[in-house]
């Protein structure tokens, strides 16, 4: 009697547990059996509002589990989309939730989803990931490349292409990863080289002169005769501050960057654009800039006059605004200084110049008096010295000070800006 009641306890036992295994399968997590020398793994979810079974397999048990798990909340999540029949536009979306916006600078990201926008999605935006082989997307470079104005795809520059190759060749890497697609296709794709070339400015020392004088008549000029002698980025100059500016050392620290910054939900829809101060490019754009003495006296000049319009008694009140601003009291974005530019000078039928070729000219004005490649690098805080030439030796600051005296002030005019008039200035020439 003990044996049977014994063994009906264990038969009821194994019952229990079998009823257990029974209802844990029955609350939607599947099952998992040997296959392959791996594992499958069958779920049932919703897809488009229909229940569907699918399949997963995967070597490691506990990774197949895992993906069972999200795949099912993905689905309940209204986000699960077939492997074999997700499209371009609908990984690169995933793509940039789950891959790179919890990673990359909001700037970075912005440039991304413009790109993809842009570029990517009205041409292969429908093709399903699978079927995106090499033959489609050599055809969608080449046609970037030449343009083909049946597709109604323009002519791309090869810089661009570069940077859309780029982006492709990280979105297939992580699918092919992540087992959308089996391989990448997109290192084979075959692109334009980009060229490098010198950018010297067109614009003769008379013009330049021209270009001073107009700069000097103009509410906001002062900010560009900065850049053209200090070689600063437009965002750079924005995101300066008066406690980075020194009168004693004649220097400026490059921190913050200023700028528009757009935001998209997971969509790609525009959310809202703001104005924010953004870390730099790189690490070698965190710089300190020396102050040609006429420029640091005249710099000088224009915090005192800042000041006196404040009413305040001494720099430290001033520290943490901005050097350059605009009427409203905001500091000048990299769009704001591109588009006010260019209406500066179709004001004054002058010839077409950007910011960066402001920059620019800086640079070529150093080259033009021998400062030597190293210490033109450190000025525009280029990350290698092949970016500015094609050579890099330790950096000196003693040397770094005396070499941008080489530098005048552009024909020696005396750039005292319309607004200083009046105040005490030891401004030289």
């Amino acid at each position: 009697m003990f044996s049977i009641l014994n063994g009906g306890k264990v038969m009821a036992k194994t019952l229990e547990n079998q009823s257990v295994k029974k209802k844990r399968n029955t609350r939607g997590m599947g099952s998992i059996r040997p296959k392959n020398g791996g594992y499958e793994g069958r779920i049932t979810i919703k897809v488009n509002g229909k229940s569907k079974q699918i399949s997963l397999f995967n070597k490691d048990k506990r990774i197949l589990v895992q993906e069972m798990i999200k795949a099912k909340q993905e689905a309940n999540d209204n986000e699960y989309v077939e492997k074999d029949k997700i499209t371009l536009e609908e990984w690169l979306k995933k793509w940039i939730r789950i891959h790179k916006k919890p990673f990359v600078k909001p700037r970075t990201l912005q440039g991304y989803i413009e790109k993809i926008k842009t570029n990517i999605i009205p041409y292969l935006g429908n093709y399903p990931m699978q079927s995106l082989d090499r033959l489609i997307l050599q055809e969608y470079f080449s046609d970037l490349t030449t343009g083909n104005e049946k597709k109604g795809i323009k002519k791309y520059s090869p810089k661009t292409i570069k940077e859309i190759k780029s982006i492709l060749n990280m979105a297939f890497t992580d699918a092919e990863i992540d087992k959308i697609i089996k391989f990448n296709p997109i290192p084979t794709i075959r692109t334009p080289k980009v060229q490098r070339q010198k950018k010297k400015p067109t614009i003769s020392p008379t013009e330049q002169q021209q270009l001073i004088e107009i700069l000097l008549s103009e509410t906001n000029g002062l900010c560009y005769i900065f850049i053209m002698n200090t070689g600063v980025r437009p965002g750079e100059s924005g995101g300066m501050k008066w406690k980075h500016y020194s009168y004693e050392d004649a220097n400026v620290k490059v921190r913050d960057n200023y700028g528009k910054v757009t935001y998209y939900d997971d969509n790609f829809e525009k959310i809202e654009s703001t104005f924010e101060e953004k870390d730099l490019k790189t690490p070698s754009s965190y710089r300190n800039i020396p102050l040609q003495k006429w420029l640091n006296n005249l710099m000088h000049t224009y915090m005192l006059y800042v000041m006196q319009q404040k009413g305040y008694t001494n720099k430290k009140q001033l520290d943490n605004e901005y050097i350059f601003m605009n009427s409203l009291g905001h500091a000048l974005s990299s769009d704001y200084l591109w588009d006010t530019l260019d209406k500066i000078l179709k004001r004054h039928n002058f010839k077409h110049l950007s910011v960066y070729q402001l920059r620019h000219l800086f640079a070529t004005r150093c080259i033009d008096v021998n400062i030597p490649v190293n210490q033109i690098k450190q000025y525009l805080g280029h990350a290698l010295a092949s970016t500015t030439m094609d050579y890099y030796v330790e950096y000196d600051e003693d040397t770094n000070k005396s070499e941008i005296e080489k530098l005048e002030p552009i024909n020696n005019i005396q750039v005292v800006p319309k607004i200083l008039k009046g105040i005490k200035c030891d401004v030289c020439t």
